[in-house]
């Protein structure tokens, strides 16, 4: 959502840091924190970006079908939530636009912070991820796992309930896949009916105490 021009004012005149700009209208409720997020990492630029991905979540889904689960099914073990298999949902044509449309605007935001942040694919992360529009604005379609809480290494992660294949979530699996590596420790929490049917997630409902910086940037002088 652009920012009215006293708050960038405000922000430049600080002299520290310009700010970045991203695009967010596309969503319903409109956090930047639904579609990335921040984790610690021991390399490269010492953390990764995280974005949700729609793309890395049909392309998961379809290999699940290829390797025979596609009657495995989103949302199963949530009572009163209507259950839908991974052959409904990558044949779903309205689903599919809907995501791409998603995707459309991630990537823009994508080049955007690759560009003021100095980012390459390396320093991103893809997460699986789906949206669905609700009119002309997007929600997430299952609990947003970007949006999550980071407690330096551990991360508190909206739990998906997307399909159970061989007694494991495949999307749960394959984000540990993605994260544990880094030295991340995943934990999934159940947040479905308390924040994701409200339109919000962990990251929503919590926060973190810092350390702050020793430097007292504050009394910077231009």
């Amino acid at each position: 959502m652009k920012m009215t021009k006293a708050v960038t004012d405000f922000i430049y005149a600080q002299k520290v840091q310009s700010p970045v700009e991203l695009y967010s209208d596309w969503l319903t409720v409109g956090h930047i924190d639904e579609f990335l997020s921040f984790v610690p990492a021991p390399d490269g630029k010492g953390f990764r970006l995280l974005l949700a991905s729609p793309d890395a979540c049909y392309k998961l889904f379809k290999k699940k079908q290829r390797e025979g689960h596609g009657q495995a099914a989103q949302f199963a073990g949530l009572e009163t939530v209507e259950t839908v298999t991974i052959d409904d949902m990558l044949d779903d044509e309205t689903l599919r636009s809907d995501n791409n449309y998603a995707q459309s605007c991630i990537d823009l935001n994508r080049q955007t912070l690759k560009q003021e942040l100095g980012l390459t694919e390396q320093d991103i992360v893809d997460i699986p991820q789906l949206f669905q529009l609700n009119g002309s604005e997007a929600d997430a379609f299952f609990p947003d796992m970007v949006n999550m809480i980071v407690l330096g290494k551990h991360l508190g992660i909206p739990k998906p309930f997307g399909p159970i294949i061989d007694g494991r979530c495949c999307l749960e699996e394959n984000v540990r896949s993605l994260l544990e590596p880094l030295g991340l420790t995943c934990t999934f929490i159940d947040d479905f009916f308390s924040y994701h049917a409200l339109l919000g997630e962990i990251h929503c409902g919590t926060n973190v105490r810092r350390k702050p910086f020793s430097f007292k940037w504050w009394n910077m002088i231009p």
